[in-house]
C-alpha cells in the first residue's frame, strides 16, 4: 500500500489484527450451526375428503433445503394449482433447521376415489418421496355448476353504474341462488342459500344486502353478516360470501325469483404497448405497468344471479282441525305447570314450549280448554332462533283455579301441518296433577277487595249514599262485582295539554338549539375538511407555537445551538407553505435565490447552519432580539 512503511508499530498492529481474526474464526467453527435434521419430504392434503364444486389444499414440506422444488404426479381427474410458499426456519440450542411448504389448490373433474403418488424432490443428488395420499370426491351440490352465458348469473348495471362486456362475469364474479325445494305450502318456510363469487386478486366492496326480487314472496330470516369461504370454479379461484335466508309463499301458483347484489370492484387498468423488436412481453408486466401509470379503478357493478322458479301449494282442506293456526313445518310441545299445590283462587302459570322447524310466526299459543272451573289471562309469548332453521317459542299463561273440585290442570292441544307427510298433526298434553287446598268458590271470581274511600276536600260536600246507608245487593262483593265509587275526589278547574307548558316549551326550544348548533358544527367541519388549505395553516400555526416554545426554552438555558436549530425549522416550515414545498428541503441557496438580499431571515439561516458545524456563542440579549426578528418576518411572508 503507497505510504506504509515496515516499522515495529506497524508491525505490532498487524500482527494484533492476526490474533483477532484468528479468536474470531476459532469462535466461529466452534458456534457454527448444525443443521438438526437432514432433508426430507412430506405432504397432506385437507380436507381427504371434498365434492366436485370444491377444492381441497395440498401441502407440500422440504425439510433441509429451500432451492429443491417437489415433482407433481399426473393424476387422471384431479388438478393441481399452485397456491404460494412458505419458509420456516429454527435455532434450538445451536442447531439449525428449515423448511419449506409449497401450498397447491387440489379440484376434481369428477367424484370418485383417487390416489395421489408419491410426489418427489431432489436434495444434493439423492431422490427423496413422500407416501401416497388418499382422498374422495363427493358429486356436486345442487346448482354447484355455473351459470353459463346466456343463462343467468351475469353482471347487468342499471342506473349509471358500468353493465359488463359478455363474458366478464366468468371472470370477475357471479351470483348463485339454492333453494332446498322447488314445491312448498302457502306460508311454509323454505331454506334458501345466496353465494358471490368474486374472483381472488379482484378487491370488492359490499354496497348493499343481496335484494329479492319476486312476487308473492315473504323473506323471513336474514343472517347479518355472511360467512366467508373460498372455492374453485373451472380451476379458478374465487373468495365466495354465503348468505343463510329463508323465504315463504303467500299466495298458490308458480312463481320466478332472482337476486342481485350491488357491489364496487377495484380493477387494475392495463396499458397496451407495442410489442418490441422480438416480441418481447416485457412492458406487460403487472409491476411495471403499475409503476409507469398503469393504477386500479373504481368499477361499480351489480351482480345478478340466475332466476329459480318456486311452486306454491295451497293448505289440504280435507282433514283441516278448527284450532289450527297455519303453522306449518315440525314441531313438539312441552307443558308444566307450577304452583301444583295451591288454595281455590291462587293463580296458577302455565308455561307450555313449543320447539321445531317451521314459520314460528304463525304458532299461535296451545289451546287451553275454555269453562271447566278455570278462568284463564292472555298468555305472553318469547321466541328464540336455535340456527339451521329451528328455533323455540315460549308461552306462559296465567291460569286460576275457581272450583274446589278440581283435580288436575286438563291437557292443551296445539295443531300444525306437517309438510312431508303432508297431514295435520295435532300434539295434546298430558293432564297435570293438582292438589287444592279449600277456599271459598266465591271469593275465586271477585276482584281484589276495594281501597277504602278517599277522604272528601275540606269545605266540600260529600255526595253518593252516606253512611248509614246500606248498598244494594247488586252492589256487593257478594255478586263478583266492586261496588261503584260515588265519591268524585278532588277536582281541578282544566287540564293544560302537554304541548301548552312551560317546561315542554322550554325543552322542545333547547333540543331544537342543541340541532341547528350540531348542524353547523357539521356544516364548518366539512368546509374545513374540503378546504385543504384551511388543514395546512392550521398545521402550519401549530409547528410555528411548538418552534416559538422551543425558542423560548433555550433562550432561557442559554443554548445557542438548540435556539438557532429552532429558527432554522421555524423559517423552513412557514416558507415551505408559502413556496408549496416540502420544508425540510428548503436551503440557504434557496433563500439566498428567492429571498430580498439583506433579508434577516437569510442571515439567521446562515448563522443556524455555522453553528451546526462550529457552533455559534449568543448570549440572552442577541438571542431575543433574534426571536423578535424571526417573528417579525416570518408575520410578513405572503
Amino acid at each position: 500500500m503507497k505510504g506504509w512503511k515496515w516499522k515495529p508499530d506497524n508491525l505490532k498492529t498487524a500482527a494484533g489484527l492476526m490474533a483477532v481474526l484468528a479468536v474470531l474464526a476459532w469462535c466461529f467453527c466452534w458456534a457454527a450451526p448444525v443443521r438438526a435434521d437432514e432433508a426430507n419430504i412430506t405432504a397432506g392434503l385437507d380436507p381427504a375428503s371434498f365434492s366436485v364444486d370444491q377444492a381441497a389444499q395440498l401441502t407440500v414440506q422440504v425439510t433441509g433445503s429451500s432451492s429443491a422444488e417437489p415433482e407433481l404426479p399426473e393424476v387422471a381427474g384431479l388438478r393441481f394449482f399452485p397456491h404460494g410458499r412458505s419458509s420456516r426456519m429454527q435455532w434450538i440450542n445451536g442447531s439449525y433447521s428449515s423448511s419449506v411448504s409449497y401450498l397447491y389448490m387440489v379440484q376434481a373433474d369428477r367424484a370418485g376415489t383417487y390416489v395421489i403418488p408419491p410426489i418427489k424432490v431432489t436434495v444434493d443428488g439423492k431422490v427423496l418421496q413422500t407416501a401416497p395420499i388418499t382422498c374422495t370426491v363427493r358429486p356436486a351440490a345442487p346448482a354447484a355448476i355455473p351459470p353459463g352465458a346466456g343463462q343467468g348469473g351475469g353482471i347487468m348495471a342499471p342506473g349509471g353504474q358500468t353493465r359488463l362486456r359478455s363474458g366478464e362475469s366468468e371472470k370477475i364474479g357471479f351470483m348463485r341462488i339454492i333453494l332446498k325445494k322447488k314445491t312448498a305450502y302457502t306460508g311454509e318456510v323454505v331454506p334458501m342459500t345466496i353465494k358471490a363469487y368474486f374472483r381472488q386478486g379482484i378487491q370488492a366492496t359490499i354496497n348493499s344486502e343481496p335484494h329479492i326480487t319476486g312476487e308473492s314472496f315473504v323473506l323471513q330470516h336474514r343472517a347479518e353478516k355472511p360467512r366467508q369461504t373460498e372455492e374453485i370454479v373451472n380451476g379458478i379461484p374465487y373468495s365466495v360470501l354465503t348468505w343463510n335466508d329463508s323465504i315463504a309463499g303467500v299466495k298458490a301458483g308458480k312463481f320466478s325469483l332472482e337476486v342481485d347484489l350491488g357491489a364496487t370492484l377495484l380493477v387494475r387498468q392495463q396499458i397496451v404497448h407495442p410489442s418490441g423488436m422480438f416480441g418481447s412481453p416485457f412492458f406487460n408486466d403487472a409491476f411495471l405497468n403499475s409503476f409507469f401509470g398503469g393504477g386500479y379503478k373504481e368499477k361499480r357493478v351489480k351482480l345478478v344471479g340466475p332466476k329459480q322458479s318456486l311452486t306454491i301449494v295451497d293448505l289440504p282442506e280435507k282433514g283441516r282441525p278448527a284450532n289450527f293456526g297455519g303453522a306449518i313445518g315440525t314441531f313438539s310441545l312441552l307443558v308444566s305447570v307450577k304452583p301444583t299445590t295451591a288454595k281455590v283462587g291462587d293463580p296458577l302459570t302455565l308455561k307450555m314450549v313449543v320447539t321445531g322447524t317451521g314459520n314460528f310466526d304463525r304458532v299461535d299459543p296451545p289451546v287451553f280448554p275454555a269453562g271447566g272451573g278455570w278462568k284463564t289471562y292472555t298468555p305472553s309469548s318469547e321466541f328464540k332462533d336455535l340456527g339451521n332453521g329451528r328455533g323455540r317459542k315460549k308461552f306462559e299463561q296465567a291460569i286460576v283455579p275457581t272450583s274446589s273440585n278440581l283435580r288436575a290442570v286438563p291437557p292443551v292441544s296445539f295443531t300444525y301441518f306437517d309438510p312431508g307427510a303432508k297431514q295435520y298433526v295435532t300434539l295434546k298434553s298430558d293432564a297435570i296433577a293438582l292438589h287444592l287446598q279449600g277456599g271459598n268458590p266465591t271469593a275465586a271470581v271477585a276482584t281484589p277487595a276495594q281501597p277504602p274511600p278517599a277522604r272528601p276536600a275540606p269545605g266540600k260536600k260529600k255526595t253518593g249514599t252516606t253512611a248509614g246507608k246500606t248498598k244494594p245487593a247488586a252492589m256487593t262483593a257478594a255478586a263478583g262485582l266492586a261496588p261503584l265509587e260515588t265519591d268524585l275526589g278532588v277536582l281541578s278547574r282544566r287540564i293544560i295539554p302537554t304541548y301548552k307548558k312551560p317546561w315542554f316549551i322550554g325543552l322542545t326550544g333547547c333540543s331544537l338549539l342543541l340541532l341547528a348548533t350540531g348542524w353547523f358544527l357539521r356544516l364548518r367541519r366539512q368546509r374545513l375538511l374540503a378546504d385543504p388549505s384551511i388543514l395546512q395553516r392550521r398545521d402550519l400555526d401549530r409547528k410555528l407555537k411548538h418552534h416559538y416554545r422551543e425558542m423560548e426554552q433555550a433562550l432561557a438555558a442559554g443554548d445557542s445551538d438548540r435556539f438557532l436549530q429552532s429558527c432554522r425549522a421555524a423559517i423552513q416550515d412557514r416558507l415551505g407553505l408559502a413556496w408549496q414545498q416540502e420544508a425540510r428541503a428548503i436551503t440557504l441557496a434557496a433563500l439566498q435565490e428567492r429571498l430580498a438580499a439583506g433579508s434577516p431571515l437569510i442571515t439567521v439561516f446562515q448563522q443556524a447552519e455555522h453553528g451546526s458545524y462550529v457552533g455559534v456563542r449568543m448570549d440572552q440579549e442577541e438571542m431575543r432580539r433574534t426571536l423578535d426578528l424571526v417573528r417579525k418576518e416570518l408575520e410578513k411572508v405572503s
